[in-house]
This record gives structure tokens, sequence and C-alpha cells, in this order.
């Protein structure tokens, strides 16, 4: 039986490698994807050329409308580190054909302005130190905690509130509205990429914050405990996985901006406290 895959040829899998850098294409993990071998007649890769649509019937985001030479064109390929390749394939609604393009481009005009780039410039300098507030803004317990474990909806929305008050303005302020931080915000990056990584952070911040009033509104959570002690209980699992895969991603874009930058990275701990 023949081979019925319309895999890419090599010169076009060099040709997605190169120009991107040979990162990584997520947004989120940029990892250079080839090294040195112990070996000094060979090299490591973990880069994968992976397929857009795929490569076979049957396959993720397979499009029956492709022409076979359509798969196995450099517009149908995305380069990614093993570990990112296999993640888009196990969750295709997560990770749409869109979605991938877009990561493509952004990957692609990276690399290109890294080749620009020969040293750190002013404009380099003031975006880090705006990065730097931006990421001071998101060090705290609403982008930590496990939503069953945050202390009053009220407040999570309010820190969510400011959190993006702080991105779009650069002024954070603490729960009495007294100015804690002032810089500039996001529109004053320079950095095109950079800039648009915190469009697209400040949209799922919005997101957060529209879904936590439909859940209010519907009574999609009930509470228990008192005071300090309280917690919360999700009826849809879903939704509470949302929220907490949602602000998991927003650390992932931001510290891929920080990567960049030289700063330290976040993470979402999704803490659980034990009373």
């Amino acid at each position: 039986m023949g081979n019925t895959r319309d895999d890419f040829n090599s010169a076009t899998k060099e040709l997605l490698a190169n120009r991107v850098g040979r990162r990584c294409s997520n947004p989120a993990c940029r990892k250079l994807t080839c090294g040195a071998n112990s070996n000094p007649e060979k090299v490591t890769n973990i880069g994968v050329a992976a397929h857009i649509c795929a490569a076979a019937q049957g396959g993720p985001r397979y499009d029956a409308s492709m022409t076979p030479e359509e798969r196995k064109s450099f517009e149908n390929g995305i380069w990614l580190c093993q570990s990112c390749s296999k993640l888009i394939d196990t969750d295709i609604t997560r990770y749409p054909k869109e979605l991938l393009q877009s990561w493509k481009q952004l990957a692609e005009q990276t690399a290109i302005l890294e080749v620009e780039t020969t040293s750190a410039t002013p404009a380099f300098e003031k975006d880090k130190e705006l990065v730097q507030f931006y990421l001071e803004c998101f060090d705290r317990p609403a982008f930590q905690d496990d939503i069953y474990q945050e202390g009053r909806m009220e407040d999570f929305d309010k820190a969510i509130e400011d959190t993006l008050i702080a991105l779009n303005t650069g002024v954070l302020r603490t729960r009495d509205g007294s100015i804690l931080k002032q810089a500039d915000g996001k529109s004053s990056i320079q950095n095109s990429l950079w800039r648009e990584k915190l469009y697209t952070i400040a949209d799922m911040l919005t997101a957060i914050r529209r879904r936590l009033k439909i859940a209010k509104k519907e009574k999609a959570y009930s509470t228990y405990g008192t005071g300090e002690d309280v917690a919360y209980c999700f009826y849809d699992r879903e939704l509470a996985e949302w929220f907490n895969s949602t602000r998991e991603e927003i650390l992932k874009i931001l510290s891929s901006i920080c990567k960049e930058a030289g700063l330290r990275e976040l993470h979402f701990r999704k803490r659980r406290y034990r009373w």
C-alpha cells in the first residue's frame, strides 16, 4: 500500500525552519530547536515541520478541499518544537487553522526583527521598562490562585479590572483607588510584536470579566465557608477550568515577551490552600 500522506519535501522543511530562525513558532514557547550534538559531526534537532491542515484524511484540521500540492506546500506548514507539534494535534478546537497561521506570521516577523536588531536600543530599553511594570501588575494572587479558592469573586473581578486598566493606561491603583504605580499603557510599546501580544492579553482579560459577569447572573457557582476561609463551587467544571486555563495562557504570552526582554517569567501556580 502506497504512502497516502502529502508530506513536505526537504527543501520545504528547511524553508519553514529557517524563516523563523529555527525557533518554535508558538509565541508562548519560542524554543530554539537545534544545537550542537556531543558527536562533532551531528546536530541535535527537536524541530518539526508540522502540517497546519493534516497531510492525510482523518488527521487534525484535515481539509478535503485542498489538493495534494497544497497540503505539502510551504503555506500549509509551521515550524514547531516536538512538544508544541504534539500539543496542537491533541486539541484542534483550541488550536484551529487560523490560530496556527497567525503563529506562523508572528514567528516570521519576530525572526526578521531579531536579524535587524544588532544591539539594545533606547526604544528596546524603554519597552523593557514598560514590560517590567506590566509584569509587576500581573504578579498578584488573581493570577496565581485556583479559581475555586478565590477569596471573593468581587475582589477577583476588581483585580482583573485593575490589571486591565494598568495595561491600557499605565496606572496601577490600590483597592481604595490610590495610585500605586504609574507608567505608560500598552499602546506606547514600540515593539509591534510585543504590543500585539499585549493587546491579545487585554482581550483575554476582558473576556474573563465578561464570563464572570455571566456566571454570576446565571448563578453558576456557590460559596461555602465564611470570612477568609470562603471557597467557591462551580457547577460547570468546564467553566471553572476555563478561568484557570485562560489565566495560565495569559501568563504564558506575557512570559514569552519577558523572555525576549531578558526578564523573569511568571507561571500560573494554580495555588490551593489547606485550612
